[in-house]
């Protein structure tokens, strides 16, 4: 897959201080590149919602890596803390849908959490084990980081990310406002999004005072406005939707011009990207 190529538009005034500019890097596209011509639907990004928990349990070393190796640029991760302050990948506040244990993530030890077995197979892998695997592989993180958490925890979870040489290739998404605040004031300097289930009223307003370089939205929330994806990329602000798992709803989020799909199809996405959206 080629990288979307655009001209990012300045957010600041060139007489800033050095220091402004600095934190201005962090926002706009995630990606350069020369091929602006080229159809948006084949640039837009396959983005494994959870891995590809259609062939492998959610959420599991075994999802990332298929859908990493099933044609995913973006593999999405849940990461919760445990009692002891470990980041662990999971999407639920508990572990009783997904595992044969019982309990909040933070009301166990990432000890306890290590003995679960996850429905289906496999094991809760912590934030490191996560970055370990991907770190070999070309796919980018999209790291979903569950809230409310502390700035500290924010810290910690960077921390990581930095230490696996894996800063340029993630990104940190959240709902929460202050998390994501948090994350773009951290030294460890990681690219944020902000997840929305509707669309803001002014969403480049929101993305400039949150500093986003990516903007993350509910299909049927951008499907009442999608104009707002060109306002966004116009304005260095990358948009990716969220969960769609059809040929219909795919070609329609690429017509908007959408940066990137989040799936749980990213085997299926894929294939379809580069066999028959041109065709359509």
């Amino acid at each position: 897959m080629k990288p979307r190529g655009r001209l990012v538009l300045p957010l600041i005034a060139t007489t800033v201080p050095v220091a402004l500019l600095c934190a201005a890097a962090l926002t706009g596209p995630l990606t350069a590149g020369p091929d602006a011509q080229e159809d948006t639907c084949s640039r837009t990004y396959a983005i494994g919602h959870r891995g590809a928990r259609r062939i492998a349990p959610e959420n599991t070393i075994a999802s990332f890596e298929a859908a990493a190796d099933r044609g995913a640029d973006w593999v999405e991760a849940d990461v919760h803390f445990t009692k002891d302050g470990q980041p662990v990948i999971m999407h639920d506040d508990t572990v009783d849908r997904t595992t044969d244990g019982t309990g909040r993530v933070d009301e166990l030890t990432a000890e306890e959490i290590s003995e679960l077995t996850v429905k289906g197979g496999g094991h809760v892998p912590t934030l490191r084990e996560t970055l370990s695997s991907l770190r070999s592989r070309s796919t980018r993180f999209l790291l979903d980081m569950k809230g409310p958490q502390t700035s500290a925890a924010v810290d910690r979870a960077l921390r990581l990310v930095s230490e696996a040489g894996m800063t340029e290739r993630t990104l940190l998404q959240s709902f929460d406002e202050k998390v994501v605040r948090d994350a773009a004031a951290s030294p460890y300097r990681t690219k944020v999004a902000l997840i929305r289930s509707t669309l803001d009223t002014d969403p480049v307003a929101t993305a400039r005072k949150l500093s986003l370089a990516a903007y993350v939205v509910k299909f049927k929330s951008l499907a009442a406005r999608p104009a707002a994806v060109d306002r966004l990329r116009a304005a260095g602000v990358e948009v990716f939707v969220w969960t769609v798992n059809d040929e219909s709803t795919w070609r329609t989020a690429t017509s908007w011009g959408v940066d990137g799909v989040i799936t749980d199809r990213p085997d299926r996405f894929s294939q379809w990207r580069e066999a028959d959206c041109a065709d359509g």
